[in-house]
């Protein structure tokens, strides 16, 4: 089983300085695919064995997930993937509200063409993947299409800000890669927002994200509703 797993980390096996920033994006790849479930205790030996790296590159990747909100410390367990309530998804997904509220306000009053050729291609993949039902890519470009906003925002406060509740947003999409319905409304919801960045509307750009994080939080809220049986 490690024979086989070493085959598939063959790119960690580079210079030192390389090793710890390979192991860190691997690790993280392996949480964001379910590869360790959330609850997976994550111990430094074997992760040295599954990647082939030593203790020191493992000990820093596991260091900056933590940081990241991926991981967490669990007494008398150690590291574990985190795992989130409900009331936490809702708790990011106000926050993540609020900086892409800013930051398309930001686009907006920077008239910068390029952040709308930018979202179109975005969009545009977003469409082929849902056309081919392949939703993972489609979340991969719905995440895109946040990030692109973020980043022509022209503040790297907020990147720093936002890249941490993005990583643990990226766990919550992670389990709604069936859901056929969700995404197509979802795409609506970028397309209308779009829209109105074109069309440099900052009103009607608050309100399609409102809209779009509200059916968010709405879709969550109802997950727990159906495990309760409420």
């Amino acid at each position: 089983m490690i024979n086989q797993e070493n085959s598939k980390y063959d790119s960690l096996n580079q210079p030192v300085e390389n090793k710890q920033q390979l192991a860190y994006q691997q690790i993280k790849q392996d949480i964001l695919n379910n590869t360790y479930p959330a609850g997976t205790v994550m111990v430094e030996r074997k992760l040295c064995e599954i990647y082939n790296v030593s203790r020191s590159p493992i000990r820093n990747a596991l260091q900056q997930l933590t940081h990241e909100g991926l991981l967490s410390f669990v007494p008398g367990k150690g590291t574990v993937v985190a795992s989130f309530s409900t009331d936490d998804i809702l708790e990011v997904y106000d926050l993540i509200e609020l900086l892409q509220d800013y930051a398309i306000k930001a686009c907006i009053n920077k008239q910068n063409a390029l952040v709308v050729n930018a979202l179109e291609m975005a969009l545009n993949n977003m469409k082929t993947a849902l056309e081919k039902d392949d939703i993972f890519h489609f979340t991969r470009w719905d995440q895109k299409f946040h990030q692109l906003l973020v980043s022509y925002s022209g503040n790297k406060r907020l990147e720093t800000v936002y890249d941490q509740l993005d990583c643990q947003q990226m766990l919550f999409i992670s389990t709604i890669l069936d859901d056929r319905d969700l995404a197509a409304r979802s795409l609506q919801e970028h397309t209308q927002i779009l829209d109105a960045i074109r069309n440099q509307d900052s009103d009607l750009a608050h309100q399609t994200l409102h809209q779009h994080y509200q059916h968010i939080k709405q879709y969550y809220i109802n997950k727990l509703l159906s495990r309760i049986h409420i």
